[in-house]
């Protein structure tokens, strides 16, 4: 089969996990229903993040157990296989989109305002498809040089801002709503875990199953703390209500810097880092889909399938940017139940009893 995963070390997949969990949780949620009645944001992603990981490491021990290493020795030829596939396929291409719907709608207001959103998807396509089709060695040694700029894009972030945070804008404490901070870890678990379901798609490329494990939980753990710093200096900027009615919140967060120091070009610089790092994330979710596609069903060569998720997610951004009641609707639904796609499933299949993993490339 011709799949394109090669084999990457521990550095290199946490790696991959880490940017892929900076862009899901910082660029993939709804601002308006995450703040519409108080800022929970930072303490219920750190919440998630450690379900996600519990979830991870108990799908790597039953991955081992079946004499497997990614996963298609939990899929492998269980009942309704088909189903099971299709759905944590869904959740991986929803979380390619989530970014770079945020992205599209950040450069059309603030940066390329006279252009058209068809125009920034047609470059969105081609880097998304074309990424995707080099495979999994490229994308995750890609994301190992990525990363050192992108922390330090955080940590630069999060000291220009230090001139504009007030603690008082975290108010009402988080922890005083606890109804509405159960929804929103239950939301942000799909965020949380999708880096980690991508990196079981392609867990066969690492060194054994205790090097995916490690990699996974680690990149996970490390990735959660960037985003619930992100999250938390975001909240020191900005009171719950301008929140929940700013277009691109990180984006103004980077502008407010930029207001106390004209000369300085960060916001510019650090926005197309970001952006490239949610490209190569969404690259790496398309990616992933693609081999659970592949080893489900049989098809025996990625590039078509990962050209045909590419168009399908580009046109997914597109379509769903237009702000019209039908695609309000979809939003709202995505972005509230996306996390059953991925996390219903499995625990029923870690449940299961012991299945011959699908095809000889998986054992």
């Amino acid at each position: 089969m011709n799949l394109r995963i090669g084999a990457f070390g521990r550095q290199e997949a946490m790696s991959a996990v880490w940017i892929c969990a900076f862009a899901s949780g910082c660029f993939a949620f709804d601002n308006r229903a995450l703040f519409w009645d108080g800022n929970a944001s930072y303490p219920e992603h750190a919440l998630a993040a450690a379900l996600a990981a519990l979830l991870f490491v108990c799908a790597v021990s039953a991955i081992r157990k079946r004499g497997g290493r990614d996963l298609s020795a939990l899929i492998g030829a269980s009942k309704g296989k088909a189903g099971i596939a299709a759905l944590l396929i869904l959740s991986l291409l929803l979380s390619a989109i989530q970014p770079q719907q945020q992205f599209l709608l950040t450069l059309t207001q603030y940066v390329f305002v006279d252009a058209k959103q068809v125009s920034i998807c047609f470059y969105l396509l081609p880097c998304i498809t074309l990424l995707s089709v080099l495979g999994a060695e490229t994308l995750v040694r890609t994301a190992r040089m990525l990363l050192p700029l992108l922390c330090l894009s955080v940590l630069a972030a999060l000291a220009l801002n230090c001139g504009q945070a007030r603690l008082s804008r975290l108010y009402p404490v988080p922890i005083g709503k606890p109804v509405k901070l159960l929804t929103d870890t239950a939301t942000a678990l799909h965020r949380a875990f999708s880096p980690l379901l991508a990196l079981l798609c392609i867990g066969v490329g690492t060194q054994n199953v205790r090097t995916l494990k490690s990699a996974g939980t680690l990149g996970a753990l490390f990735g959660a703390a960037t985003v619930v710093a992100m999250l938390f200096g975001l909240s020191c900027c900005f009171s719950y209500g301008m929140l929940s009615e700013m277009p691109a919140p990180f984006y103004r967060m980077l502008v407010e810097a930029r207001t106390e120091n004209p000369t300085l070009r960060f916001d510019r610089v650090t926005l197309f880092l970001w952006m490239a790092c949610s490209m190569l994330a969404s690259a790496i979710y398309v990616y992933a889909a693609g081999v659970l596609f592949c080893k489900t069903f049989g098809v025996r060569d990625i590039r078509p399938v990962a050209c045909l998720f590419g168009a399908i997610c580009a046109a997914a951004i597109l379509a769903l940017y237009y702000d019209s009641e039908p695609t309000m609707r979809v939003l709202k639904l995505l972005y509230r139940f996306g996390w059953t796609a991925a996390v219903v499933p499995l625990p029923l299949l870690c449940m299961t009893g012991k299945e011959r993993p699908l095809c000889g490339a998986c054992s």
